[in-house]
C-alpha cells in the first residue's frame, strides 16, 4: 500500500503561529497604510497569506497594485528574520517535527507539505527548526490561492513523483485544516492540545495528538484517522 501524509506547517511542524501572525499583520499594515489593530481575519472565508491579503485589502477599501504583494512578502520576511535573530525561541519545532519525515518514510509513508503560507516564509521557518525539505513536495500560497487548491496540488505533485496513493491523510492544527480535509474527503489527524484540540473536535476531527513526538502513536493515528464530519464548516474555496 502506498500512503501519503500531508502536513501543514505553522502550528503543526513549527511552533510559529504567534510570530507569523504578528509579522504578517505588521507587513500588511505598513504596506497598505492600515492600523494593525484593525486587521482581524476571524471571519475571513479563506485563510492563506495570498487570499487574506486580497480579503483584507477589499475589506479596508485598498486597491492592490501588482507591487503590493511582493513588497508585503519582502517586509514579512525581513520581520521574520529579525525575530529569528533576536528571539529564536519563537521558532521552536513542535516536539518530534524535525525528524518526523525520516521516521515516517522508514515506516512506509511518503510525506508532503501543504501550507497557507507563502513559499519563502515557509522555508525560512522549516530551516529554523532543521526540517529537511530536500526533494520534498512543498506546496504553498505562492502556488495556489485556496487551501483546497493547495492540498490538491500537493497530492498531484506527490503522485507525479511517487505514483498513485491508496491512502492520503491530512495533518494540521487549525479548524481550517479540518474544513479542508472534509472538503477534499481526506482523513484528518489534528496536532493540538487543550482548547485548540477542543475546537478541532467541535469541527469534526476525531483523531488528535498533542504533538509528533511519539512516532508509533502518529502511525496508529494515521491508520485510524477518518474524514471529518464537519457539518458546520464554512466553504474553503
Amino acid at each position: 500500500m502506498r500512503r501519503l501524509a500531508v502536513f501543514d506547517i505553522d502550528g503543526t511542524l513549527t511552533d510559529t503561529n504567534s510570530v507569523d501572525d504578528e509579522c504578517y499583520v505588521q507587513a500588511v499594515a505598513e504596506t497598505l497604510g492600515l492600523d494593525p489593530q484593525s486587521l482581524d481575519w476571524s471571519d475571513a472565508p479563506e485563510i492563506t497569506d495570498a487570499a487574506l491579503l486580497r480579503w483584507l485589502a477589499e475589506r479596508h477599501a485598498r486597491a492592490l497594485a501588482p507591487t503590493h504583494e511582493p513588497a508585503i512578502l519582502s517586509r514579512f520576511l525581513e520581520l521574520l528574520r529579525h525575530h529569528l535573530a533576536s528571539t529564536p525561541s519563537r521558532f521552536r519545532p513542535i516536539p518530534g517535527a524535525p525528524v518526523i519525515r525520516a521516521a515516517l518514510e522508514q515506516r512506509g509513508w511518503h510525506v508532503a507539505l501543504a501550507t497557507g503560507g507563502w513559499a519563502a516564509s515557509a522555508r525560512l521557518k522549516l530551516a529554523a527548526i532543521g526540517f529537511d525539505t530536500t526533494a520534498l513536495v512543498v506546496v504553498t500560497a505562492s502556488d495556489a490561492l485556496t487551501r483546497r487548491e493547495i492540498v490538491q496540488l500537493a497530492l498531484h505533485s506527490a503522485t507525479e513523483q511517487y505514483g498513485s496513493f491508496d491512502r492520503v491523510v491530512s495533518i494540521g492544527d487549525a479548524v481550517w485544516d479540518v474544513h479542508t480535509a472534509a472538503a477534499v474527503g481526506w482523513p484528518f489527524v489534528g496536532v493540538a492540545s487543550g482548547g485548540r484540540a477542543d475546537r478541532l473536535r467541535a469541527r469534526g476531527a476525531a483523531t488528535i495528538l498533542p504533538d509528533l513526538a511519539d512516532v508509533s502513536a502518529l502511525c496508529a493515528a494515521l491508520d485510524a484517522a477518518t474524514i471529518p464530519q464537519a457539518g458546520v464548516a464554512p466553504p474553503v474555496g
